[in-house]
């Protein structure tokens, strides 16, 4: 049977990368929250590549390819780590890409999060017609559909950024993280009813 925990080169690497991540942004747990936000994606993937290899059930074809794909990704790692050491102790150009990208991370995580739920207005009544769903008239109708295109809008609105970033990250072998934001169900941590995926 395989084992099921993750090498220690891989878990060390990763563990260098959280100090080194927190150094950068100079400790500020807001941004270092962020960053580590960004860049788990990429740190997931590598760990099932990890346990997929591990497992020995894949054909020479696959294995050949995860083996080379981790290659990359080590490659790259390092010089992420460079770039996040260099961070921490200059005030130039890695500094500002680190405080960018924990700006974009909060900013996405906002407009996310602000769409997701309407603010609560205590005073009103519970019979209050803004409980209920309204009655869909031409004018909502059109409210609706003008909230949707503003939100495709501002979906589609990172893909330019996206190819920015995928061109930085293959003209400079590094890595630059992921945006992957999840809306949080409180009680689903609190009374542990769904398991975290």
């Amino acid at each position: 049977m395989a084992s099921t925990r993750l090498p220690a080169s891989f878990t060390s690497v990763y563990r260098l990368f959280l100090r080194t991540c927190s150094a950068s942004v100079l400790h500020h747990g807001g941004a270092k929250r962020n960053l580590r936000l960004l860049w788990r994606p990429v740190f997931a993937a590598a760990a099932r590549n990890l346990r997929d290899l591990q497992t020995g059930r894949l054909d020479t074809a696959s294995q050949d390819t995860k083996e080379a794909w981790l290659r990359t990704w080590e490659q790259r790692i390092d010089n992420t780590l460079a770039l996040l050491y260099t961070s921490c102790k200059s005030r130039g150009l890695p500094h500002g890409i680190t405080r960018n990208l924990s700006l974009l991370v909060t900013s996405e995580r906002t407009r996310i999060l602000a769409s997701a739920r309407k603010a609560w207005v205590p005073h009103l009544p519970p019979t209050s017609p803004q409980y209920h769903p309204p009655q869909l008239t031409q004018k909502v109708l059109k409210r609706m559909e003008d909230s949707n295109r503003i939100e495709t809008f501002k979906a589609t609105a990172w893909d330019p950024l996206k190819e920015v970033v995928r061109m930085a990250e293959g003209r400079d072998g590094i890595s630059l993280g992921r945006m992957k934001i999840q809306r949080r169900i409180w009680w689903r941590r609190k009374m542990k009813v769904f398991p975290q995926p």
